[in-house]
């Protein structure tokens, strides 16, 4: 509880209100409809459900902003589980989505690949 003190007080000073209720109004909030990047395991394992696809699309503008096209997106996406399927290295399964996805490094390919894998079953 003191905590939650001082955060308010912080607050209202970092505000430049007195009071701390109008201090924690005033702070911007972000939208409540934003997709989550906690993943499911529901789908069929070869085809992301919607909310799947929602999560890879923003893992995805997390991982490389720059791929805008969600259909392009997912169709590298699907590239990528089709190599998860085959049951390619890890190695090779980076190497192609750094291949399927435009301009990104082997760490930006390998959370990619994290993610399709959420919604992508061997």
């Amino acid at each position: 509880m003191a905590g939650l003190l001082v955060l308010t007080g912080l607050l209202a000073g970092a505000c430049g209100k007195d009071d701390p209720v109008a201090a924690a109004q005033a702070l911007p909030t972000l939208a409540s409809n934003l997709p989550t990047a906690v993943p499911t395991l529901e789908g069929n394992g070869s085809v992301p459900t919607e909310q799947q696809r929602k999560e890879f699309l923003f893992s995805l503008a997390v991982a490389a902003p720059w791929l805008l096209d969600p259909d392009l997106a997912m169709a590298a996406a699907n590239k990528t589980c089709q190599d998860i399927k085959k049951g390619l290295s890890d190695a090779k399964t980076i190497a192609n989505a750094q291949k399927y996805f435009t301009d990104v490094d082997a760490e930006q390919a390998k959370k990619i690949v994290d993610a399709v894998r959420v919604w992508c079953h061997e």
